[in-house]
């Protein structure tokens, strides 16, 4: 489950990226943002608005500059990750779920940089029943073929993620056992 704070994050990102570089107007007095931000707090929505604005750039997601004396934020690449990440999480992928004898694997090496990819990934995993199977082996016995190929699509991870399919694996009763098999 996403939290309400990630999809306000998600769609200040979305708006900043939209328009390629937006002032602090644009973001205070966007009517879709100012709705999402009004829950009942002491701080106003556009101090809310401008408050996350500023955390995402200190976190690294928008870099910050001055045009014509108004701060500017612009998406940086680890933004643009976090906003992909976010759509896969939003996203009704699904797996079918009916067992065909195989176990399906899945492995990755993301590198630190994509760390916020990487996590998503595994959370997306996990919300899909995947388990660990061992350090970096994510385990399921439904096929998961149309799953990956979205993930590396929605992601961009072409060889960083890959898929094994096994005929057996050690600890199978514990694992049947697991998934009523």
């Amino acid at each position: 489950m996403v939290s309400s704070n990630s999809n306000k994050t998600a769609e200040i990102l979305r708006l900043i990226q939209t328009k390629k570089v937006a002032t602090l107007g644009d973001l205070s007095s966007n009517k879709h943002l100012v709705g999402l931000f009004s829950a009942s707090t002491k701080a106003t929505p556009r101090r809310r608005i401008i408050d996350t604005a500023g955390l995402l750039a200190k976190q690294g997601y928008v870099s910050v500059g001055l045009l014509d004396n108004e701060k500017v934020f612009k998406i940086t690449e680890k933004g643009k990750d976090r906003l992909k990440a976010h759509q896969v999480s939003q996203e009704g992928l699904s797996i079918t779920e009916r067992w065909d004898g195989r176990w399906y694997l899945i492995t990755f090496d993301i590198p630190e940089g994509k760390k916020v990819v990487r996590n998503q990934l595994i959370l997306t995993l996990k919300r899909h029943g995947f388990i660990n199977y061992t350090k970096g082996l994510w385990l399921i016995p439904y096929n998961p073929t149309k799953l990956v190929a979205s993930l590396r699509k929605q992601l961009g991870l072409k060889s960083e993620l890959r898929l094994i399919v096994a005929q057996s694996i050690d600890g199978d009763a514990k694992y049947r056992k697991h998934w009523d098999l």
